[in-house]
């Protein structure tokens, strides 16, 4: 079920979505499955057709990448590109609730983390039995970046309304809040 580039050509297209979801060893489905639980309650608190929509928009920006030539990579399994577009939608949402300069502080670490480990070309806190792609990782934060644009051009009658910083699920009526839209 991993994704493996030569089974996709020729045909087994699932391995482009369970690809995801394999791991390689116990400690990549732990720390994988450990960030999903965190990330995806911070996130599924507020809305959980942001995480959703996270959720999707990583799968799909991750996968976008393991299919170009760019990737030269025949195998390939985890979770972790995709937690990429969750811990960017999680950042924002708090960013959005707090304004708090530790929200910031997570924010340029993640992305410190990222851009280290696509120049060594290593993991720097997990060492799997598969090499790791950091890649990925940027991918997912480009797809949690296109998540998070998509949430904040939503109209106030949209899915997703800011009240006092915060976003809810429920639409509410113009006039309610017409000086914070």
């Amino acid at each position: 079920f991993y994704f493996n580039a030569g089974n996709i050509a020729r045909g087994e297209t699932w391995r482009i979505l369970t690809g995801h979801f394999m791991h390689s060893d116990l400690e990549h489905l732990v720390w994988n499955g450990l960030g999903l639980v965190v990330l995806g309650t911070l996130i599924e608190h507020r809305s959980r057709k942001l995480l959703l929509a996270a959720l999707g928009a990583g799968v799909v920006s991750v996968s976008a990448l393991l299919m170009t030539p760019f990737a030269q990579l025949e195998y390939y399994c985890g979770l972790s590109g995709v937690l990429n577009s969750l811990l960017l939608v999680a950042i924002w949402l708090e960013w959005r609730a707090t304004r708090s300069w530790l929200v910031i502080a997570i924010a340029c670490g993640s992305i410190a983390k990222v851009v280290i480990e696509l120049l060594l070309g290593a993991s720097l806190l997990t060492h799997i039995s598969w090499p790791p792609y950091a890649w990925s990782h940027a991918a997912g934060l480009m797809g949690g970046l296109i998540v998070v644009w998509w949430a904040s051009s939503q109209p106030c009658r949209g899915c997703y309304t800011f009240i006092m910083g915060r976003i809810i699920d429920k639409p509410v009526r113009v006039n309610q809040y017409s000086a914070r839209h």
